[in-house]
């Protein structure tokens, strides 16, 4: 049984890899091999600190069905987690973002856990896999 969220109007990928390692490794390591992961830490710790205080208006937003705020929190996490490799993330987060944009998306409130599970599910991805 699938424990993709169901959200009308909105494509969600559980096919798709929570993360991209190559594309963290070209990023954030470069060519070279460093294996110091002190700005991989750090960039981590930024992306979840900042992205979590936008978390935290999610259920006023989500209650008064506010669809602009909601747009502009995921908004700013996508660009992050594109950084950060957080390839399935960034997907849904920008599919969100396009069906309010194409005005499909009207009804948001139920759509607060899901948004929450998949930021928790691509940090501890990320966390598991750098053995942060």
């Amino acid at each position: 049984m699938s424990t993709a969220p169901q959200i009308e109007h909105v494509h969600y990928d559980e096919t798709c890899p929570i993360m991209d390692r190559d594309q963290i490794d070209t990023l954030i390591l470069g060519d070279v091999g460093d294996t110091d992961t002190s700005l991989v830490r750090e960039l981590f710790d930024l992306f979840s600190n900042e992205s979590a205080a936008k978390l935290e208006a999610l259920t006023a937003v989500c209650e008064k069905g506010d669809l602009l705020e909601l747009r502009n929190i995921v908004h700013f996490i996508v660009g992050s987690a594109c950084h950060l490799g957080f390839v399935r993330l960034a997907a849904f987060y920008r599919a969100i973002e396009r069906a309010v944009d194409e005005q499909q998306l009207t009804d948001i409130t139920k759509i607060e856990a899901p948004i929450r599970r998949e930021f928790e599910l691509a940090r501890e991805a990320f966390r598991a896999d750098f053995n942060l």
